[in-house]
């Protein structure tokens, strides 16, 4: 029997009772993480724009812009990195608190010790996947650009736009299992791990979708909050989805049963026999 999100929700608050103080340190670590990185972002683009001015004379008009968006695009690729690194550990403290083992500080860092790259090789491959419905919109896009708007690029560039928006999402939540599936198993592949969430998401989007609407109340209450509530909302929400994944695995045990190093058609047909 599936659980309700209500369920889910009041699990989540029953662990995170005595575990408080340890996820809003976590929250509070990565949010510095994010505001060092940003504020190195912003330190750099005005030091560099300096330069530019400086040497406005001797550097070809344009290359001071180019610096800046090389720049913004490197630290931003190694903001992403180190957040898909941070991302393991994070989950990991939650699961250990699902699961009623001790949660330590110390498991923030889970992604750095336990090979890194295959994390970050599963954080790289779904982030391809989904960026892969925003191209369609991108191209048409340009087309407007360069053909003025016309009305029936304008028209297309809606349609793709709804495109990309419910392929972006749907994709999301095909693929949102993944880091579970990998964390619970780490000897597993990566493309496995990916075919796994796709199979336990069967009939469980729709409750995934709704947990995650049923949290934007609180999301906005967090931006009035100056940020500040979320130091309190992210673990509510992190606790209730590793409530959901936990109510899932009784479907991954079946799922995953002898699907390692199998085709995707053969593990669709296995799996249909277990339905």
């Amino acid at each position: 029997m599936k659980s309700s999100s209500g369920e889910l929700k009041k699990r989540a608050k029953r662990n995170l009772k005595g575990n408080y103080g340890l996820c809003i340190g976590v929250e509070f670590i990565i949010g510095g993480v994010i505001f060092a990185f940003y504020m190195f972002l912003f330190l750099g683009v005005i030091v560099l724009s300096l330069i530019g001015d400086h040497l406005s004379l001797e550097v070809p008009m344009g290359s001071e812009m180019l610096m800046i968006i090389l720049f913004s695009i490197f630290f931003t690729l190694l903001l992403v990195v180190v957040m898909g690194i941070f991302s393991p550990g994070i989950l990991k403290i939650y699961m250990n608190i699902s699961s009623g083992n001790k949660a330590k500080l110390n498991d923030l860092f889970y992604g750095f010790k336990n090979k890194p790259l295959k994390f970050l090789g599963l954080y790289a491959l779904v982030a391809v996947i989904s960026f892969l419905w925003v191209i369609p919109y991108l191209v048409v896009l340009v087309v407007c650009v360069i053909t003025d708007f016309i009305p029936v690029m304008i028209v297309m560039l809606i349609a793709t736009y709804i495109l990309m928006a419910v392929g972006t999402i749907l994709t999301s939540l095909y693929l949102s299992q993944s880091f579970f599936v990998m964390l619970d198993s780490p000897d597993k592949k990566i493309v496995s791990c990916i075919k796994e969430s796709i199979e336990i998401m069967k009939g469980n989007k729709g409750r995934l979708f709704y947990i995650s609407l049923s949290f934007m109340g609180m999301i906005l209450l967090g931006y009035a909050s100056f940020y500040i509530g979320f130091l309190w909302i992210f673990p509510y929400i992190r606790a209730t989805l590793v409530e959901f994944y936990q109510d899932l695995k009784p479907e991954l045990t079946s799922v995953s049963s002898g699907f390692e190093g199998q085709t995707y058609e053969e593990m669709q047909a296995n799996y249909s026999v277990t339905e």
